[in-house]
């Protein structure tokens, strides 16, 4: 990057916005969260929810609040990060991840000392060159890898799955110091919806099998076994109807939610959404399985206002 020409994104990122007082930032008020909300002040958060500014700014605040991408990368590490890229569609049809959330996302962890960055998912490389997401990780000084080869990936086993005994997962992201999960938060027609929980079937080989044995209780299983240091949900917009590829009924919900938790992070999302976390059968599954919390009212949740 030129030290004489900064973006505003590239200010933001490397200048850290100051902290959230100076930004002016407030909580919002959720009547179902207010407790959560209030105990957000005097602890660690389990979720950061930042509203209201745009995709950098929002996943700028949310890490930030979080405790800030130091906690969870460190010099010398190598950071595997897994967005949505299902279809080449652009951000403004919301079937996969905004492109500013995961450039901002990049920069962030090289500016943490991180040694190598790489945007990855099974999906086609046309897709990330359509999308943006290409783009916008090479800005950010990522490699992105269209894992699309068998080669690629390497099998483990699902020690506390009920269908799954064993996936096969790509290999960079076993590999990885930091792997970070980057999805979108949008309806799908056959798992109600995709949200952290269901992005990662794109780090898995053999998607069809899943819908073979059961979805929701694959996708429970395959997160039994390969958990995220970091989730960063992208809801600036968010599809709510015909997904998981759209195009459909839109709405900009403007905000990005940062968490450690999976199931934690979908149920929180699932609001956004119109849905309930416990109707939704792999969020549940994977709470009955130990994978995270699903009842909001014991988690430290900040919300946020930009």
């Amino acid at each position: 990057m030129s030290e004489k020409k900064i973006s505003r994104r590239d200010f933001l990122i490397r200048g850290g916005a100051a902290g959230l007082a100076c930004a002016g930032l407030g909580l919002l008020s959720v009547p179902k969260l207010a407790g959560a909300v209030e105990s957000a002040l005097t602890g660690p958060l389990d979720l950061a929810v930042v509203k209201g500014g745009d995709p950098t700014g929002n996943t700028i605040q949310a890490i930030r609040a979080l405790g800030g991408i130091g906690k969870f990368v460190k010099k010398g590490d190598k950071v595997a990060i897994k967005p949505n890229a299902l279809t080449g569609n652009r951000p403004e049809v919301a079937s996969t991840t905004n492109p500013d959330v995961v450039e901002t996302v990049v920069k962030l962890c090289l500016d943490a000392g991180a040694e190598d960055v790489v945007v990855l998912s099974h999906d086609p490389e046309r897709n990330f060159e359509r999308n943006g997401l290409l783009d916008a990780a090479t800005r950010g000084g990522a490699r992105v890898l269209a894992a699309n080869s068998q080669d690629l990936y390497r099998s483990i086993r699902v020690i506390r799955g009920r269908l799954l005994e064993n996936v096969e997962i790509i290999g960079e992201i076993l590999d990885a110091d930091v792997f970070i999960n980057i999805p979108i938060a949008k309806h799908h027609s056959a798992a109600e919806v995709t949200l952290s929980m269901k992005n990662l079937m794109g780090i898995n080989w053999n998607r069809g099998r899943f819908h073979q044995y059961g979805l929701q209780q694959s996708i429970a299983d395959l997160n039994t076994a390969v958990r995220p240091d970091l989730i960063v949900m992208d809801a600036n917009r968010i599809l709510l109807t015909n997904g998981p590829s759209g195009p459909g009924q839109t709405r900009d919900a403007l905000t990005v939610i940062a968490g450690t938790d999976p199931v934690a992070v979908d149920a929180y999302t699932t609001m956004l959404l119109d849905r309930e976390p416990a109707d939704i059968e792999h969020i549940r599954y994977a709470y009955e399985q130990g994978v995270g919390e699903i009842d909001l009212e014991k988690l430290n949740i900040g919300e946020i206002s930009i």
